[in-house]
């Protein structure tokens, strides 16, 4: 036991004495982050050297010099001052940032990823291409995140031009413009053969195909829930998208039928027969005409044999 201590108080004496011994060494250059030049950075021959921020990095693609007395007064500061008899190495150091490349790839996925996240979300899978290529440069190598400084204003569409920043923390990286071209691929519905209008929405063969939805802008992603009650306002071709303006609720009053006009004033209610001017749907407000008196109202189709007329 005394001989395992004698050997641990040796080894302890042996690494403080080696500590005195230490020569600090002056880098002669050094690259750092975004967050600032340490004593780590530009020493060597120390070991354990406290790490103190000496000053703050330089600019991506800048450089600063940083002299021994810079490091010396740093380290006294922070109550870690090392003999500043016994140096080596250059009198200053050249300092830099660290940087990579950023190639166009890169860039395409940073792109994608942020104009997904602002116009598309969910509503299809964006592809971006290059309109112009791009020129593989250096950035800053650490974490950063691009942020669009100009975009369309109406959001995506097949040509954009767009202007973008990558930051990394309250720093900005660098300012780029980018042309790009666009599609956003989607499941859409689509007629394989020709539908007739006022057809019954359930009644029509519709299957599902990959389309660009930036130049079928219009088209239906989910069918309704209560499919009989719609039918197709316009006919389509065959291969023909389903867009919005595609489809309607089922007309239930047509023009020219006689139906029921319900007038209502408080708690009086009031029926008469009119004639409908006007195809209507539910919901839908309408032409009517009194048969009796052949005064033109307006009314709200309630069902297929009557419209509310408010007074």
């Amino acid at each position: 036991m005394k001989r395992l201590l004698h050997g641990l108080l040796l080894a302890l004496c042996l690494d403080a004495a080696t500590a005195a011994e230490a020569v600090p060494a002056l880098r002669a250059a050094a690259l750092v982050r975004g967050d600032g030049v340490f004593s780590t950075d530009l020493v060597d021959g120390v070991p354990g050297l406290a790490r103190v921020r000496v000053t703050n990095a330089p600019a991506p693609g800048a450089a600063v010099l940083v002299s021994r007395e810079d490091v010396l007064s740093a380290l006294s500061l922070a109550g870690a001052a090392l003999n500043p008899t016994n140096w080596t190495g250059p009198a200053v150091a050249r300092v830099s940032r660290r940087m990579r490349d950023l190639d166009e790839k890169e860039v395409r996925d940073l792109l994608t990823a942020e104009l997904q996240r602002r116009f598309s979300r969910d509503r299809g899978e964006l592809e971006l291409r290059m309109s112009r290529p791009w020129r593989t440069l250096p950035v800053a190598d650490e974490n950063f995140e691009l942020r669009l400084v100009e975009a369309p204003a109406q959001g995506l569409s097949p040509v954009m031009s767009l202007r973008f920043q990558l930051h990394s923390g309250d720093e900005v990286l660098g300012e780029w413009f980018q042309p790009v071209s666009a599609k956003l691929w989607a499941e859409v519905f689509v007629a394989p053969a020709p539908v007739r209008r006022g057809s019954a929405l359930p009644d029509a063969e519709i299957t599902r195909e990959r389309r660009d939805l930036l130049t079928a802008r219009d088209s239906v992603l989910q069918l309704p829930d209560n499919a009989a009650a719609w039918e197709f306002a316009e006919s389509l071709n065959s291969g023909q998208v389903l867009a919005r303006r595609s489809l309607r609720l089922r007309t239930v009053v047509a023009r020219g039928r006689l139906i029921d006009a319900v007038v209502r004033s408080g708690p009086m209610e009031i029926t008469a027969k009119v004639e409908a001017l006007e195809d209507g749907v539910p919901g839908q407000v309408i032409r009517v005409r009194n048969t009796q008196s052949r005064r033109e109202l307006r009314g709200r189709v309630e069902s297929d044999n009557t419209v509310l007329i408010a007074l």
